[in-house]
C-alpha cells in the first residue's frame, strides 16, 4: 500500500457495529485496525481492504479477504482468533472482517529480546504450532505463511499457549504468489513458496521448521531482503546449530533441517510426523 494513503479516521463507524480506533499496521493493500464493537462485540482487530485506496489489484484483494472469512467461518480452535463479523461497509467502500484481538507478545518481539530460547520452551512453542497448523490441515487448509511475525505468545494462564495469525488465506492446493517483499522473516518461507509453485502440508512443515531453527540458533536458516537473496542463500544449505551429538539440542537441530529440505519429499509428510518426533524430545527434557 502507498505510504501516502490516508489513514481512516479514530471514531470512523464500521458497519454501524465497529469504532475503528488506530491503524496498526498496513500493507501489501490491507490495512489493520484497533477497534471496538457495540452490542456484545467488545474489543476486536479489523483487517480491511479499501479497493479504491489500495491501488490496482484493490479488487483482488477484497476477494481474498472475502475468501478469507468464508475460509475462517466455523473454525474453532483456542489456538486461532475467532471470526466476529465480516463484510462490506459502504461508506467507507471497504471489504472487513473483524476478528478476536490475539492478546500477547509476538514470537518475533520475544526473539528480539531474548534472541534466542532455550530447547524445552521452543520445543513447547512448536508442538502448540503443530496441534494448530494439523486443525488447518485437517480442515482443508495450509497456513504457508508461518513466521514469528504471525505467533503470538499468550500470557501464563490462557486456555491455549499461542494464538496463530494469518489463517485461512490458502486451501490446499493453491499456488499462491510469491509473498510481498515487505515481509520481515522472508528466510522462514519454502522454496516453492518463495517461487510461487503448487504448495501442500509440507510447505507448512518448512515453516514450523523454520520457527524452530530460529528460536533455538538465534537467527534464521537463510536470509536475504528479497526472495532472490534467500533462494541464493539456500543454494549454500543450512548449517549445522550444534557440533554432531545426541543431546535434545541436536537432535532439535536435525528435526527442523529436515524440515528445512529444499525437496518437499525430504521433509516429515505431515505435521503429526514432525509432531510425533518433537514429542520425544520433549519427554527428554522435561523437569
Amino acid at each position: 500500500m502507498s505510504p501516502d494513503v490516508p489513514e481512516i479516521a479514530s471514531g470512523s463507524m464500521l458497519a454501524f457495529r465497529f469504532t475503528l480506533r488506530s491503524r496498526l499496521d498496513a500493507r501489501a493493500g490491507v490495512e489493520t485496525y484497533d477497534a471496538f464493537g457495540d452490542a456484545g462485540f467488545g474489543e476486536v482487530t479489523v483487517r480491511l481492504v479499501r479497493p479504491s485506496a489500495a491501488g490496482r489489484d484493490g479488487g483482488l484483494l477484497a476477494l481474498r479477504l472475502a475468501d478469507q472469512a468464508e475460509n475462517l467461518r466455523g473454525l474453532v480452535h483456542p489456538g486461532l482468533p475467532r471470526l466476529v463479523a465480516d463484510g462490506w461497509d459502504e461508506p467507507l467502500g471497504a471489504r472487513f472482517l473483524a476478528m478476536e484481538p490475539a492478546v500477547g507478545e509476538t514470537l518475533e518481539a520475544r526473539l528480539a529480546r531474548a534472541r534466542k530460547l532455550a530447547v524445552d520452551p521452543a520445543l513447547r512453542i512448536v508442538d502448540a504450532l503443530c496441534e494448530v497448523v494439523g486443525f488447518l490441515h485437517d480442515h482443508g487448509q495450509v497456513h504457508l505463511d508461518l513466521s514469528p511475525a504471525r505467533i503470538v505468545l499468550c500470557p501464563d494462564g490462557s486456555p491455549f499457549p499461542l494464538k496463530l495469525l494469518g489463517a485461512g488465506r490458502y486451501r490446499a492446493g493453491e499456488s499462491p504468489a510469491p509473498p510481498d517483499a515487505a515481509e520481515t522473516e522472508l528466510g522462514c518461507f519454502a522454496p516453492e513458496r518463495l517461487r510461487g509453485e503448487p504448495c501442500d502440508a509440507r510447505t507448512d512443515v518448512h515453516g514450523l521448521g523454520a520457527v524452530l531453527y530460529r528460536m533455538i540458533g538465534g537467527h534464521a536458516a537463510f536470509r536475504g531482503k528479497t526472495i532472490e537473496e534467500v533462494l541464493a542463500h539456500r543454494a549454500r544449505g543450512v548449517a549445522p546449530l550444534f557440533a554432531a551429538g545426541v543431546s535434545p539440542a541436536d537432535e532439535a537441530d536435525r528435526a527442523a533441517r529436515r524440515c528445512l529440505a529444499d525437496d518437499p519429499a525430504k521433509r516429515f509428510a505431515t505435521v503429526a510426523e514432525l509432531r510425533a518426533e518433537l514429542a520425544a524430545l520433549v519427554a527428554k527434557v522435561a523437569p
